[in-house]
């Protein structure tokens, strides 16, 4: 059983006896419409025979009667919205946690757009399929069977009569239930690139504008949503089609069984109360026949959002085995990361190498740098570091165990990274250095403040460490973006630091402050620098050059200078 389709199933298991619930009042309610029903055309019969009524007889039964069904349709509606509500999110929670343990490269390969548009619409739409399309199909089933049972009773030939149109009805509904999937498909494709690119044009909103794109976006938006538009427009077409056909197709047996009725009755096989239950019965079964049918349409619909979500469920989760759980402290007698011969592409045919053969070793307490040009590997270098991708070959040593052994989670612990790309999470400043340690405390999250340089910053604004940071920390400026993910980086007192160029992206003031934090929060640990301004590493004990996805050229500032070689040219250039 697909991933998908499993974690739906179970949910509906487990919340089964909401939906029995929803069943027997349903089916209380239809059997109380029927009673009701063959009630008036009992009392119906009395009175065309000449008998003598008392309707004060009728009225207690028939308040009784009114009273439950009231009950019954109350109880049914309640365990119902109650039964989708829960499986909606029992699977949306299920789906959330799946995706946040996939891997990062699930993330690299899909668009935002698509993983939102699933999140969100897709989930939506199974939604539908729980609190609108399985109700109404049970409904409609239980109404059927239960008005069937009763029409039997009266005159079995009525039913004979009632069924014999309907195949052609599952004809019509079979084709045009397959063209709806796939321009359902069609739809959702274009959901996500209007999606991907709204979020596209709002995150790039500067550059954008610096470069006058808006009309270039505009078109791009437009194009989508023409194409969503003009499939939206087929499926309607075809949905009021089928429509359309369901009401032709549902009136024949309809005047048929009506015409049989008429006859039936003069033919003195049926009487006239029981024609006129018939008729109303009829009524309540008609379209009740006809959504079964064409129910058909709605759940090939869904089909294709659950088909979507199961493509998440099958995406295999970050491993989870390793039996190092502890983060392991700063050991001088091994080295706290050496790599041999590692190599990795990002395609899975492994037809283009970012690193081949990569080797080098890091002691703990060590500083050390890799420069080279852009696309060389260097980035790729850290995410391998922190078990975001798995290498294709080669060995990967973390204090000494190979990094297959380590817990993933525990062996992201011994990093904590600096990057230029600083992101932080809507919310207040207090929260985003809080990401560094749970349960941190005001004394831990203020002292890691001042030990980055950005604590009397903060307590100079008027709400202090509540003050928010907006999306992505757009209402506070680079360098001071910079200088909470160094203090978050202190709270979280890893022992190995991985800086990405934090400097590159901030004025000579920021900087200065900048420098000074990372200064501190280097002290007494292993420091991996990826560099882009060769004069940030001039004091490292020791610098890779990479190029061609290996090591070029290895050793201190002076010694690559002196080579005269790669390192050398790229200094030269400033």
């Amino acid at each position: 059983m697909d991933g998908g389709n499993s974690k739906m199933v179970k949910a509906g298991i487990r919340n089964g006896y909401m939906l029995l619930l929803f069943i027997i009042f349903s089916f209380i309610l239809n059997e109380v419409i029927i009673a009701g029903n063959d009630f008036i055309a009992k009392a119906t019969d009395l009175l065309l025979s000449g008998e003598q009524v008392y309707f004060s007889e009728f009225i207690t039964p028939l308040f009784w009667m009114i009273v439950l069904g009231t009950v019954a349709a109350y109880l049914k509606s309640i365990f119902g919205n109650y039964y989708s509500a829960m499986v909606q999110k029992e699977v949306r929670t299920s789906l959330e946690r799946h995706l946040l343990q996939l891997p990062f490269s699930y993330f690299d390969e899909k668009g935002t757009g698509s993983i939102i548009t699933r999140l969100i619409s897709d989930i939506e739409e199974m939604g539908r399929f729980f609190s609108e399309i399985l109700p109404s199909f049970l409904i409609n089933i239980i109404t059927v069977m239960t008005a069937t049972i009763y029409l039997i009773e009266m005159d079995a030939m009525l039913i004979v009569v009632l069924f014999a149109s309907y195949p052609i009805m599952l004809i019509v509904a079979d084709r045009l239930s397959k063209k709806l999937a796939e321009l359902t498909k069609k739809l959702r494709t274009h959901m996500d690139e209007r999606t991907e690119k709204a979020y596209d044009a709002i995150q790039g909103i500067i550059v954008g504008r610096s470069y006058n794109l808006y009309e270039l976006q505009k078109q791009k938006i437009d194009t989508i949503i023409d194409n969503m538009v003009a499939q939206a427009c087929k499926s309607t077409r075809i949905s009021s089609l089928g429509f359309v056909l369901k009401n032709v197709i549902t009136t024949i047996p309809v005047i048929c069984c009506y015409l049989f009725a008429l006859y039936e009755t003069r033919q003195g096989r049926i009487t006239v109360g029981e024609m006129m239950a018939f008729t109303v019965i009829l009524s309540r079964i008609l379209y009740p026949i006809g959504d079964i049918v064409f129910c058909a349409n709605d759940i090939r619909e869904v089909g294709v959002a659950l088909k979507r979500i199961q493509e998440i469920y099958k995406q295999k989760k970050e491993r989870t085995d390793g039996s190092i759980h502890k983060r392991l402290e700063n050991d001088k007698n091994v080295p706290a990361v050496k790599w041999q011969n590692i190599d990795f592409s990002y395609d899975a045919s492994k037809e283009h190498c970012v690193l081949n053969g990569m080797s080098f070793s890091v002691e703990a307490g060590e500083q050390i740098a890799f420069v080279g040009g852009s696309g060389e590997g260097k980035t790729t270098i850290f995410k391998l570091l922190c078990g975001f991708y798995e290498k294709n070959n080669g060995e990967y040593m973390l204090f000494g165990h190979s990094f297959e052994d380590w817990n993933l989670e525990s062996a992201r612990n011994c990093f904590s990274e600096v990057s230029q790309n600083v992101f932080l999470f809507p919310g207040t400043i207090r929260q985003n250095v809080a990401c560094g340690k749970e349960n941190a405390t005001e004394e831990e999250i203020i002292e890691a403040c001042k030990n980055a340089n950005i604590h009397d910053f903060i307590i100079q604004l008027p709400k202090g460490y509540e003050t928010m940071v907006g999306e992505r920390g757009v209402l506070l400026s680079g360098g001071q973006r910079q200088r909470i993910s160094i203090a978050r980086a202190f709270l979280k007192d890893a022992p190995i630091l991985l800086l990405d160029e934090p400097t590159a992206s901030v004025d000579v003031e920021a900087e200065q402050k900048i420098q000074e934090a990372i200064e501190r929060i280097a002290a007494g640990r292993t420091v991996i620098i990826i560099a882009h301004r060769l004069s940030t590493v001039k004091n490292a004990k020791r610098i890779y050059v990479v190029s061609g996805g290996k090591v070029a050229e290895m050793g201190t500032h002076q010694e690559l200078l002196e080579k005269q070689g790669i390192y050398a040219q790229m200094y030269a250039k400033g």
